[in-house]
């Protein structure tokens, strides 16, 4: 959550000439001068995650976070008249102002993801996609499950039904559709049964400690 911290970050996947471009989760949707300092941040094509969007007024307000002001004889078709701040050219993320097509780029090469945490924000995902600038919705499982009183049991009826719902409002929006992957699911059924664009299959804690606890079962057995 710290933005100088983050910048580094960026700086070392950039520094790497990775082929992954970055994604951002943004702590808060409402919190437009965070949303803005990551933006200045970010290097573009890149995205930005926000996560507990809950209907179309909020995911609205935060495409106007994101978006600048409309100007005069821009090339852009967008609608949205934001209200970030504008210090674009000078901003690592327009190259500190040698990228003269940053504010289209803005709307261009930004992904916008949007996280649906909630059965209410499962019950406004039609609304949500609707809004301009929305290209992504996002699951999470363990938070759907949570939000339901059923933390992690992902073969629970309800649970099952409650994310098979909105993985159908998702597809049918014409959103593109995200959620991590839960244990034991099927990746090739994530992507060729149920419509998902971009599956996240693990969290780099989750990696270290499943190494770690590895490690120490393999030294346990050691005669």
């Amino acid at each position: 959550t710290n933005v100088a911290s983050g910048q580094y970050l960026l700086q070392g996947i950039r520094a790497a000439q990775s082929l992954t471009e970055p994604i951002v989760r943004i702590p808060s949707p409402q919190d437009p001068v965070y949303i803005k300092k990551v933006l200045d941040s970010l290097r573009l094509p890149a995205g930005i995650l926000i996560p507990m969007v809950e209907d179309a007024d909020m995911a609205q307000d935060v495409i106007e976070s994101i978006r600048y002001p409309l100007q005069e004889n821009s090339e852009s078709t967008s609608t949205v008249d934001g209200i970030r701040g504008c210090a674009a050219p000078l901003v690592r993320g327009s190259g500190w102002g040698m990228d003269d097509n940053y504010m289209k780029r803005c709307i261009d090469d930004l992904l916008v993801v949007f996280q649906v945490e909630t059965p209410n924000a499962v019950d406004n995902i039609d609304g949500i996609a609707s809004v301009e600038g929305v290209d992504v919705i996002f699951l999470g499982p363990l938070d759907l499950s949570a939000s339901i009183g059923k933390m992690g049991q992902f073969d629970d009826p309800a649970v099952k039904s409650l994310l098979q719902e909105a993985e159908k409002r998702i597809v049918d929006s014409g959103c593109l559709l995200g959620g991590f992957r839960t244990p034991g699911r099927d990746v090739k059924e994530m992507f060729w049964e149920s419509g998902y664009n971009f599956v996240v299959g693990s969290a780099d804690i989750g990696l270290l400690r499943d190494s770690a606890r590895s490690d120490v079962a393999t030294a346990k057995n050691i005669p």
